[in-house]
C-alpha cells in the first residue's frame, strides 16, 4: 500500500515502480484506490490516449448496493453469487474478471476500485472495502495507490497490507502524517513499514527532512530526486513509464526485494 500526503508523489512512485517491477519479470498489479482522482493514474502509466478507463472493481462486486462501508460494517468482501470472503477464495482475474474492468499495457495490469461520479454518492468507504480486500491468485506483485491523508488507517484498510510505503516530500506535514502513521503501524505490530523521500532536490534537503524524522530515519527506504523533466512529461500527457528506468526508483525496488526477502 501506498500511501502519504496529497501532492507527495504517490501515485508517480506507483507507476514508476510497476515498470521497474514488470521489467524485472514481476506480474505486476497496479490497483488504483483513490476515489476522487478520475484518471491520474492511468495517464502516468500509459499516457494520453486511452479510449476508455477500467470499469470500477466496486461494480463486479455489486456496487454501492451490495458493497458497505467497512467502519459500518466490518464484513468481508464477497462475490455477488458466492458468500465465501475474497480473502479465503481468492480472485482468478483470468477466469474471472472480465477485460473491462482492467487495462494490461507493457506488461502491468491496472485495476480501479472506484470512483465517486457523483453529486452526493456518498463516502468512498465501500471502495475502500474493495481495496482491503481484493486478493488475487498467483504470484503478483501488487501496488496500491491510495488517497491523500490517512482516513484508511481510521477504517482499518493495512490490516490486509503486506507492506506499507509512505511517500513524502519536503514539507512538515508529510513528516508529520509519516510520525502518525508510524504509531499506528507499531499499535498493530506492522513491521513492514518503509518511506520513500520524494521531489528531493538536493542532500543538504535530504539531510534536513532526516533530521526531522529523527529515529524514524531508519525507515527510510530510499530518496528519490527532483526531476524536471518527469514534472514535463507529467504536464504534458505522457507517459511515466515510456523512457529509463529511474537509478533511485531502481534502487528503492533492491532495497524492497531485500526486505522482502529478510535482508538488511
Amino acid at each position: 500500500m501506498v500511501c502519504g500526503k496529497g501532492g507527495s508523489g504517490k501515485s508517480t512512485i506507483v507507476a514508476l515502480m510497476a515498470d521497474v517491477l514488470q521489467k524485472r519479470g514481476y506480474e505486476t498489479l497496479v490497483l488504483d484506490g483513490d476515489a476522487s482522482n478520475p484518471e491520474g493514474l492511468i495517464r502516468l502509466m500509459f499516457g494520453l490516449g486511452i479510449n476508455n478507463e477500467p470499469k470500477p472493481l466496486l461494480e463486479f462486486f455489486g456496487g454501492l448496493d451490495v458493497v458497505t462501508c467497512p467502519v459500518d460494517d466490518p464484513s468481508p468482501l464477497t462475490r455477488t453469487d458466492d458468500s465465501v470472503p475474497v480473502l479465503e477464495k481468492r480472485i482468478d482475474i483470468a477466469r474471472e474478471i472480465p477485460s473491462e474492468y482492467y487495462i494490461k499495457k507493457r506488461g502491468i495490469s491496472l485495476f480501479q476500485a472506484g470512483k465517486i461520479e457523483t453529486y452526493g454518492q456518498g463516502c468512498d468507504g465501500p471502495v475502500e472495502k474493495v481495496v482491503r480486500d481484493f486478493m488475487v491468485q498467483g504470484k503478483w506483485v501488487s501496488l496500491i495507490d491510495m488517497k491523500a491523508g490517512i482516513e484508511h488507517f481510521g477504517r482499518k484498510i493495512p490490516d490486509t497490507m503486506d507492506m506499507i510505503l509512505v511517500v513524502l516530500d519536503p514539507t512538515l506535514e508529510s513528516v508529520s502524517i509519516a510520525k502518525r502513521i508510524e504509531g499506528f503501524c507499531r499499535k498493530t505490530k506492522m513491521e513492514n513499514f518503509w518511506l520513500i523521500l520524494n521531489k528531493i532536490s538536493s542532500k543538504e534537503m535530504e539531510s534536513m527532512i532526516m533530521e526531522k524524522l529523527g529515529e524514524l530515519k531508519s525507515r527510510v527506504v530510499g530518496s528519490v530526486s527532483y526531476d524536471s523533466e518527469l514534472v514535463q512529461r507529467e504536464l504534458s500527457g505522457g507517459s511515466l513509464i515510456t523512457g529509463m528506468p529511474r537509478k533511485d526508483i531502481e534502487q528503492i525496488v533492491d532495497g524492497l526485494e531485500n526486505l522482502s526477502l529478510g535482508k538488511k
